[in-house]
């Protein structure tokens, strides 16, 4: 069945992948042609400026791997029968993305120096099943301030984008989306 892209060789591929979703989602005339893996890690991902450092969030005791060997057997034993389970699904908010990125901050605190950090853009990819994101309140930039880097944002699944927080000193596409949410295929009003 090919590559699993879910392994260690495939990590850099998923960082840049991650980060293009990302910006895509800001709506800021993206070329991907210039997003670029970094081969001195940190940061994983350059683009014009910004220096993402990229993290992932998964439900607790959740390992990708398992899943892909998992989705892998069940393809094999049930070619042509189709699985359709019913899952209840839990509404991500805003705040809710907010706790689980300042629960990933407290937990990385003390693994990276506050010069890597002060010109780093972290970047947390909200990976967490059976969960759907919907508006609501906004956690404060200050609550993301004392951890020390440039900026902190999230992609959630993937179509959906939060710039948490961005100091005077991050990208200016990062400030100017700061405490919005970003989606892929958000309507836009015309002027």
């Amino acid at each position: 069945m090919g590559d699993d892209l879910f392994s260690r060789k495939f990590k850099h591929w998923r960082e840049w992948h991650n980060a293009v979703d990302f910006l895509t989602n800001l709506h800021i005339d993206m070329d991907e042609a210039q997003v670029f893996c970094n081969p001195q890690d940190p940061p994983d991902v350059l683009y014009q400026g910004a220096a993402f450092e990229i993290k992932e969030i998964m439900d607790e005791g959740r390992r990708r791997h398992d899943e892909v060997k998992q989705a892998r057997k069940n393809a094999f034993q049930h070619k042509d029968r189709a699985n359709f389970t019913q899952a209840s699904v839990i509404d991500l908010l805003p705040e809710d993305a907010g706790r689980l990125v300042v629960a990933q901050l407290e937990s990385m605190a003390g693994r990276y120096h506050a010069s890597v950090k002060s010109r780093t853009d972290l970047l947390f990819y909200v990976n967490k099943l059976e969960h759907w994101f919907d508006d609501g309140p906004m956690p404060s930039a200050n609550l993301f301030e004392p951890y020390g880097w440039r900026s902190v944002s999230a992609l959630i699944a993937s179509g959906v984008s939060i710039v948490f927080y961005a100091n005077a000193s991050a990208p200016r596409f990062l400030q100017d989306n700061l405490g919005k949410v970003r989606r892929r295929y958000e309507s836009f009003a015309i002027e």
